[in-house]
């Protein structure tokens, strides 16, 4: 770790920061933090490492940027890109502002119940036709100056600020726990992180280009699909609205048929999607696409009763059934790292010095003390703010499992790309039959699973894994990772929240934008929903037994089946994620990598699976650069790209 490499990446996180809301929400381009790769990092770290480095290399040799160099720049801005959309400023400052200015529409009943009990500070205000929210959603008239009321957002962001930054703590060393458990002990294949790796190795050995970019295999692959993005971006070059995104109309097949009610999806290609799946274990990659089928057959089997499903593929006894499945899997994360939380306990009581952490990015004693202390501060919050200690606790453990299983499916399954379609707040209240929150705490409950995991393809828990994960190249200063993610972290609050009310929100409006309907619809989902909460507690709760027991059923006989049948040849990961509409967009691509790996196994030896596996690490970063290049110059041209590449 250097001082140039600090402050390269702090500039990497403020232009990152500033510029993601304007592509994102103010334009509607494709998303450059939209995923756990996000390839407005991948793309700027491809420039470090082959362009800058090239330059320097011509200059003078002993300037360019070592690898360790170019992944603290990487973990910096990797952590960062939880901040500028969907994993916070998307959702956090609408949601702020949107009950006080919807709720002055006669078909919305939010002004007796979700305004009036609101605790002061949870809202932008508590009042209907509130001038700063109206402002935010219908932006600044034509022709007066952009300003924004900052005073009047002040105690907003006080409020929330504190809480984000002890749950950004919190995930940290929760993180630090459990990295050498995921690392060492288990190998964990963490594919995300292994691209930044592969790609930087071996970055100032006197060679033009790094490493891996010096194999054949390498350079058909990113040549390929290089030439396959421009394929795809070519009806924009006629004039055309929107590009080609390549797919198998799959649901147009089936909707002719007896199956219609299944819903399918179309078999939608994504290069990035396909090399992640062909990096990870076959039986990975098998369940993601095979448990997609699988829940296909759970709605045929249902409808083949006379029982359909309500709500299909997104109906609650899915949705529950993927709660059950979240649960399980968290248990049986802990339980197979038992023996290692107890080393950590040891160290954090009694120092015990057989526990060596001394090649930890975090301390044990730190990471077990700060998650304590994070996790108690957040219980403080909570309390302060109308939340009964019971349902806090419930509500941040929750949270957590959250977390933690999203972190997993992107270390073992490769998936950049996770959501799920239940939150901790609806399943505590419809588990308690609606007796759990008071009316004000269902308010606080609402906005923080809004926040942290609702859309969780942005949360901070992979990124922070993933960079632990890449302090094993630290050999020295390893421990200041984490002050240099905490102050990436800082500077892109900062970025991004003012680019996102100064560029986007204050001068267009939230109604104005591309993206306008998903705001206003989340929006008003939301406190619909909490409405009911807190009107009809009871018929708000609608609990699904048999769906969260099937969950939790299946899940455990996988696990079982996966850690003592050693020919067992599904994972469990996939059931977890197979109702989410991620899986839906992926599944396609899921099999086609898996496919090709199973073709490299059978047909070939080590050496072709090796050039295989070289060939797809090419199609990943092709595919970056090839995103990187087209969002750039789109920007530059006023020509969307939008969901060409990466779905939204």
């Amino acid at each position: 770790m250097t001082w140039r490499a600090f402050l390269i990446g702090i500039l990497g996180v403020v232009g990152l920061c500033l510029l993601s809301p304007v592509n994102d929400y103010a334009f509607g381009n494709t998303f450059l933090t939209g995923n756990h790769f996000p390839v407005g990092v991948f793309f700027f770290l491809v420039i470090l490492t082959i362009g800058v480095n090239l330059i320097l290399k011509l200059i003078r040799r002993r300037w360019m940027l070592k690898q360790t160099e170019l992944m603290l720049v990487w973990c910096m801005m990797l952590v960062s890109s939880t901040v500028p959309a969907s994993g916070l400023m998307r959702y956090w400052l609408p949601t702020m502002a949107a009950a006080p200015y919807l709720s002055q529409r006669a078909d919305l009943f939010w002004e007796d119940d979700v305004l009036k009990v609101a605790p002061p500070g949870i809202l932008l205000s508590n009042h209907p036709k509130s001038p700063e929210a109206r402002k935010f959603y219908e932006g600044t008239p034509e022709g007066e100056p952009v300003r924004v009321p900052w005073g009047q957002w002040r105690r907003v962001f006080l409020t929330w600020g504190v809480y984000i930054w002890l749950h950004y703590l919190a995930t940290f060393f929760l993180c630090a726990i459990l990295r050498k458990q995921w690392v060492d002990s288990e190998r964990l294949i963490f594919a995300v992180a292994r691209v930044p790796l592969e790609l930087t190795e071996g970055s100032r050995d006197g060679r033009l280009f790094p490493l891996a970019m010096r194999s054949p295999a390498f350079i058909i692959g990113a040549g390929l699909t290089i030439i396959f993005g421009v394929v795809r971006l070519s009806p924009l070059f006629v004039g055309a609205e929107e590009g080609w995104r390549v797919s198998i109309p799959l649901w147009q097949v089936f909707s002719e048929t007896a199956l219609s009610y299944v819903h399918i999806s179309d078999g939608k290609i994504f290069p990035l999607a396909i090399g992640f799946a062909f990096l990870v274990p076959r039986d990975v990659s098998l369940s993601i696409w095979l448990f997609y089928l699988f829940m296909c057959v759970q709605i045929m089997v249902a409808y083949g009763m006379g029982r359909p499903l309500e709500g299909g593929r997104s109906g609650a006894f899915l949705r529950w059934q993927q709660s059950g499945a979240f649960l399980a899997l968290t248990v049986g994360m802990f339980w197979m790292a038992r023996r290692h939380l107890w080393a950590i306990l040891k160290k954090a009581f009694t120092r015990a010095p057989d526990v060596d952490d001394s090649g930890e990015p975090i301390g044990y004693r730190l990471a077990f003390w700060g998650l304590v202390l994070s996790l108690g501060g957040m219980l403080g919050w909570n309390l302060w703010f109308g939340v009964s200690a019971w349902a806090a606790i419930a509500l941040i453990a929750l949270t957590f499992s959250l977390v933690l299983v999203h972190s997993r499916m992107v270390a073992q399954g490769g998936l950049f790309f996770t959501q799920q379609y239940w939150s901790p707040t609806t399943f505590l209240h419809g588990i308690t039959g609606g007796r759990i929150f008071s009316a004000s705490a269902v308010v606080v409950a609402q906005l923080q699973g809004r926040l942290f995991v609702q859309d969780a393809r942005e949360v901070l828990g992979p990124h922070a894994m993933n960079a632990l994960r890449i302090s094993s190249v630290f050999e020295k200063r390893r421990r200041l990772l984490l002050p240099a993610m905490l102050a990436a972290l800082a500077v892109g609050m900062l970025a991004a929240g003012y680019a996102s009310m100064k560029w986007v929100y204050y001068d267009h409006g939230a109604l104005n934008l591309p993206h306008a309907r998903g705001n206003l619809n989340h929006a008003v989902g939301l406190f619909n929903s909490t409405h009911m909460m807190i009107s009809k507690p009871w018929q708000a709760a609608n609990p699904r037994y048999g769906g969260l027991a099937s969950g939790v059923g299946l899940m455990a006989l996988l696990i079982v089946l996966r850690s003592t049948l050693y020919w067992w040849p599904i994972h469990p990961l996939g059931f977890a994620i197979a109702m989410s509409w991620c899986t839906r967009e992926l599944w396609f691509s899921f099999l086609l990598g898996w496919l090709a790996k199973v073709l490299a196994v059978k047909f070939g030896g080590g050496r072709m699976l090796r050039g295989a596996r070289t060939f797809f690490l090419g199609v990943i970063i092709g595919e970056s650069v090839m995103v990187g290049l087209a969002t750039f110059g789109s920007l530059l041209t006023g020509v969307r790209t939008g969901t060409i590449f990466l779905s939204h």
